[in-house]
């Protein structure tokens, strides 16, 4: 301590140096500290305590987990459904949490699927002779449709709203039709930016999980007289409960030049939105998709069933009847039966679903 006070002594004011006091004294008194030892009593004693603890906190963890065992068993199916979908909610969003972290990553957006054999019972046969001159389309051909997303911002507003852009692009392809030269009948090219937004809102005993609000562009490409084009800006709603979703998805088409305008008339047969109603049964899963203008009785709708078949390809079957299945055709009753492979379910898709 000789050397604390000789710092002392050599100070006009010692506040400034008060730290290098502070931290002399603990060096100093360090070694004391360092040289006393426990005496056996006391470090029985310690011993004994620390065997105390151990044991009450092994009783504590077995409360917990019987009580977690009891309240799982008293559960009612509501709650249990609600707290199933609560987890599949809660995973898909920390993968889509993951993906977004990397700023290359690339996930599902619709479904992505492979029809070798898509039939259609009603091809428009005057539509596709204007390219092809008087051979007809035939009725089997394949279908495909490619659909991804890209996170581009993550939580908006404060902790919530993620920007998505996503591209969609569903062809239908002549290849067994050698007499036309196996063409690509119609392809669809479908960009889109959108914001999501988690919610867990309840309604009737459904919970309203996600919303979307977006812009579209659909086009397919093509030169006049086969040009079709139009934008609009939509909304997604989605509620769950247990193992069925619906998606009402509303949307308004932005107003075009009349002289531009390649479909004047598309929402007469398209409708003003989609409804889609989801069931899952496992890893099986059947939805059905319904479009349409009831003021003019225009109709489309399309059922899909998908199944588990080898690792992560799924077998899919889809049957669409009415109109509006494909840009070009929107305003002719297709009845189509396909039957190929898909590698995504409609919910895996949608960002927050499973």
């Amino acid at each position: 301590m000789l050397a604390i006070d000789k710092v002392l002594n050599d100070m006009e004011s010692p506040r400034p140096y008060l730290p290098i006091l502070v931290l002399l004294t603990l060096v100093l008194s360090a070694p004391a500290q360092a040289a006393a030892t426990l005496s056996d009593s006391e470090r029985e004693a310690i011993e004994a305590r620390v065997q105390s603890l151990e044991a009450e906190l092994h009783e504590l963890r077995e409360t917990l987990a019987n009580d977690a065992t009891v309240t799982e068993a008293d559960a009612t199916p509501e709650e249990r459904n609600a707290q199933a979908l609560e987890t599949r909610v809660e995973k898909r969003r920390e993968l889509e949490r993951e993906s977004s972290r990397n700023p290359l990553a690339v996930t599902t957006y619709r479904r992505n699927y492979l029809l070798p054999w898509a039939y259609n019972a009603n091809p428009d046969q005057a539509r596709f002779q204007e390219v092809t001159g008087e051979t007809s389309a035939d009725n089997a051909e394949v279908k495909y449709q490619l659909s991804f997303k890209v996170n581009l911002i993550e939580d908006l507003f404060d902790d919530n709203g993620d920007l998505y852009f996503a591209y969609t692009q569903r062809s239908w392809w002549q290849a067994y039709n050698s007499e036309a030269s196996a063409p690509f009948r119609e392809t669809n090219y479908e960009p889109e930016a959108f914001i999501s937004f988690d919610n867990r809102m309840n309604v009737l005993g459904w919970t309203n999980t996600l919303n979307r609000i977006g812009f579209a562009h659909q086009s397919n490409g093509r030169s006049d007289p086969l040009s079709r084009s139009w934008n609009r800006v939509y909304a997604d709603i989605v509620f769950q409960r247990g193992e069925w979703a619906v998606s009402i998805a509303p949307h308004w088409r932005v107003p075009e030049n009349e002289k531009d305008d390649d479909n004047p008339d598309i929402q007469d047969y398209i409708g003003y939105g989609d409804i889609t109603m989801v069931r899952a049964f496992g890893d099986q899963e059947i939805s059905l998709l319904v479009r349409g203008n009831p003021d003019k009785d225009h109709y489309g709708a399309q059922l899909d069933y998908s199944f588990p078949l080898f690792g992560k390809v799924r077998g899919y079957v889809q049957y669409y009847h009415g109109y509006g299945e494909s840009l070009v055709n929107y305003d002719h009753i297709n009845r189509r039966l396909g039957l190929g492979f898909s590698i995504n379910t409609f919910l895996a898709g949608i960002p927050g679903l499973e």
